[in-house]
């Protein structure tokens, strides 16, 4: 190729990432919507489970002579199922560096959405497990980072996805509610709370399907594409050679240790909402006290994700990530200890900011993946740093399954078992993982 031919193809580029550097505010609004509708999901089918486990547990098993400790156990061993199933859920979210942003994103909406429905009609826990199964399958917390990142200024990323978790987390007020309207001390109809997400999922499919837009930097790649065929004419989209890129990658070692922290977290991540409203079950606090303590929680959860959304895009991520895993570290014994006191206004708020906390953590070093690596691997980037997960997790289910027939409470494994990974992920941050804020996505070479 002459030199005037290779000019003249720069120019275009140029051109084109000048034309798209305005961001179409409307748009981002739109996007921030839309994200939160999805967050709705994500957020339902992680959470709300979990309050209302002691009602599953009791129609499922209790109520047919089964104990509440084989009950949890046989739940927490099925995990390896789900565990299995989401790992082959991260090669088809890989595919998003194939096919792109938005069709992954909305064939995970109608996963999502799907699998939600199957749980809240479900008539045994095997119908109720297939639709738990389904909706962590299409669980598109990656898409929502990926959206996020590739299509918001560098310096609010932090902030517009903290707008997206808010939306998702005002309408987690409904739990409690429509629990304290259906659920009860001898009476366990626990499927309303499911109802709600599964219109909310219908939404957002209908809207992502007409209306949300591919991701301006995957937009830029596929147009450098056009215009540089020979530039990737050897490329090829696949996990493995998107392995092998990524180890060459002059910030490699920036890159392992971020997936090192990730696969850390994963065990206490299977934990964070699991045993809460069961260690109250087991207290006895009755129900109308635990909606108290879950509304609390929401409000505590809110108040995290809003100072982390300032920290993380003004003061930068490792930064956010410490002021996040300290306020993890202190809060599981505080929330532990009042529970047991039956204090329950310090409990919910301490669950809350305990439970954002956590997952401040999880987007940070999401952010932190994404802001390393360039845009034709991000998908796949994702893939193996959701395989390396797979490594930990499936011991952690066994000694978690095996722990529930020895502790006194179920919170135990939390404090006892849980908390030692956050630990060890904060010193790794501290001592190992570089600053990313405010990088253009656009730029990272690769």
């Amino acid at each position: 190729m002459s030199d005037l031919e290779k000019e003249r193809k720069s120019g275009s580029m140029d051109e084109i990432k000048r034309e798209m550097s305005g961001y179409d505010k409307k748009y981002l609004v739109f996007l921030v919507v839309i994200l939160g509708l999805a967050h709705i999901l994500d957020e339902y089918s992680s959470l709300a489970p979990g309050w209302i486990k002691s009602s599953i547990v009791w129609e499922f098993f209790v109520q047919f002579g089964i104990s509440e400790t084989v009950a949890l156990q046989t739940m927490s061993a099925l995990g390896l199922i789900t565990i299995f199933l989401m790992l082959f859920s991260n090669f088809f979210k890989g595919l998003q560096d194939n096919y792109g942003r938005k069709r992954i994103f909305v064939v995970s909406a109608i996963g999502m959405t799907l699998g939600v429905f199957i749980q809240s009609i479900a008539t045994d826990y095997p119908i109720f497990f297939i639709g738990s199964s389904i909706a962590m399958f299409f669980l598109f917390n990656d898409m929502q980072y990926v959206y996020i990142n590739e299509e918001t200024p560098g310096d609010k990323r932090a902030q517009a996805f903290t707008a997206t978790k808010i939306i998702g987390l005002c309408a987690i007020f409904f739990v409690p509610i429509i629990r304290g309207l259906f659920i009860s001390e001898g009476s366990e109809n626990w499927r309303p709370v499911l109802y709600f997400p599964v219109l909310v999922g219908v939404i957002v499919v209908i809207l992502s399907a007409l209306f949300l837009r591919e991701t301006r930097a995957y937009t830029i790649l596929q147009e450098d594409r056009k215009l540089n065929p020979e530039k990737y004419a050897k490329e090829k989209i696949s996990l493995p050679q998107s392995i092998r890129d990524l180890r060459k990658m002059n910030n490699w070692v920036q890159v392992k240790w971020i997936i090192v922290v990730i696969m850390i977290g994963a065990p206490f991540g299977m934990l964070n909402l699991s045993y809460g409203e069961m260690f109250m079950d087991q207290l006895n606090i009755l129900h109308d006290d635990r909606n108290i303590v879950m509304m609390l929680s929401v409000i505590g959860t809110g108040i995290v994700y809003l100072v982390h959304g300032q920290v993380a895009d003004r003061m930068g991520r490792r930064p956010s990530y410490l002021m996040n895993g300290i306020l993890v570290i202190l809060l599981v014994p505080i929330e532990y200890i009042s529970l047991l006191q039956g204090n329950l206004f310090v409990a919910g708020m301490t669950q809350g900011v305990r439970i954002g906390a956590f997952w401040n953590i999880t987007d940070v070093t999401r952010f932190m993946l994404i802001e390393n690596v360039p845009t034709r691997l991000r998908g796949y980037s994702q893939t193996f740093s959701g395989l390396c997960m797979f490594i930990v997790l499936p011991l952690s289910i066994i000694a978690t399954t095996i722990l529930l027939g020895f502790v006194t409470y179920v919170y135990d494994i939390v404090l006892f078992f849980g908390l030692p990974f956050v630990i060890i992920g904060t010193i790794l941050v501290f001592f190992k993982v570089k600053e990313t804020v405010h990088v253009d996505i656009t730029k990272i070479e690769g």
